[in-house]
């Protein structure tokens, strides 16, 4: 695999519900960060199910911000351990099974991790204040066509292939985020499926609202949404875990590329035991990737910022300088 360019420090491009109780309609017009991919109990996704549109994420000249709940991580005291806010997380995201979800499924783990070494060290030449911490972000919960089984319109990567990377990651110091796409399934649910391996100190979790849609929507086919409140399950189920086990603090991490998809934003609150991350997602151009995350993030602080950045997609791909340069700095940045 190429190396990062010289100048710019970016990695060259591989070959390669909570259901919301008062949403009445899809929302529209952003891209999808990942496509559907069929996966069973012992996963096998294949090629998309289901493709959305190759946009740009949504330009508003003035965003008008939704209420915020403004952050002062600095005013309680992290769990001996604890990664945020004193390093950035640099991470990749994908399925192993699907090239089409992400980087994961494009290599063999180990050139996966070298590659995301590369992608890491740039970041720590671009900022050399802030430490960074690789991580690999595995879909665990993947949404579905088809309701299965259980209804649900997601299945369960399964606990074999997340225990490979569970070790791999801890082998290698790196953190492990489990990503979570809801369907018709709960925020609550889909915690306690993957609760075993969120006791392991260097696993986290992020909630893709994309894929959680109502009982009369098929993940997707439309874009979905989450209810802060919900969010908030979550919150207080990690922050009563971190306690619990003594845990370093676990980052939740809520992905977000269209106003609709987080709802009663201002519902998400900071407790002890838990760094919370709104990603501004999806891929479009330098500049509508910047203005979204001054909107999302900047204008709608809930406590920490994340981007997320597509190799294929995105054109040209922002670099690592200006990525640290942005208000606030992101703390945790992925590539899909």
């Amino acid at each position: 695999p190429a190396s990062p360019g010289a100048a710019t420090g970016v990695v060259a491009t591989p070959t390669v519900a909570d259901p919301d109780p008062t949403a009445s309609g899809a929302p529209t017009g952003n891209p999808s960060d990942s496509t559907t991919a069929t996966a069973t109990e012992q996963p096998s996704p294949t090629d998309p199910a289901t493709e959305t549109p190759d946009t740009t994420p949504t330009e508003t000249a003035n965003p008008s911000p939704t209420a915020s709940v403004a952050a002062t991580p600095t005013q309680r005291q992290e769990p001996e351990g604890s990664v945020l806010p004193g390093s950035r997380v640099v991470s990749f995201y994908g399925h192993p099974n699907s090239e089409h979800m992400g980087i994961l499924g494009e290599f063999d783990i180990d050139t996966v991790a070298g590659l995301l070494r590369e992608q890491a060290a740039a970041f720590a030449a671009a900022d050399p204040s802030r430490p960074v911490v690789p991580a690999l972000e595995l879909i665990a919960t993947v949404a579905q066509p088809v309701p299965g089984d259980d209804g649900t319109y997601v299945a369960y990567t399964g606990d074999e292939i997340i225990g490979e990377f569970a070790e791999y990651t801890a082998a290698n110091g790196m953190l492990l985020i489990l990503d979570l796409q809801i369907g018709h399934s709960t925020i609550r649910d889909e915690i306690a499926r993957i609760s075993h391996w969120l006791e392991l100190p260097h696993v986290h979790v992020a909630l893709d609202p994309e894929f959680s849609t109502g009982p009369d929507r098929i993940p997707g086919e439309f874009i979905g949404e989450v209810d802060g409140a919900h969010v908030q399950i979550a919150v207080e189920y990690l922050s009563e875990l971190v306690a619990e086990k003594n845990l370093p603090s676990k980052i939740l991490i809520v992905h977000q590329f269209e106003e609709e998809m987080i709802l009663n934003k201002s519902a998400i609150k900071p407790l002890p035991g838990v760094d919370i991350v709104i990603d501004m997602d999806g891929f479009g151009s330098p500049e509508a990737k910047v203005q979204n995350y001054h909107h999302f993030v900047r204008d709608e602080l809930v406590e920490y910022g994340g981007i997320k950045l597509f190799y294929r997609q995105d054109d040209p791909l922002l670099t690592p300088e200006e990525i640290v340069a942005l208000d606030p700095p992101p703390l945790v940045v992925i590539y899909q």
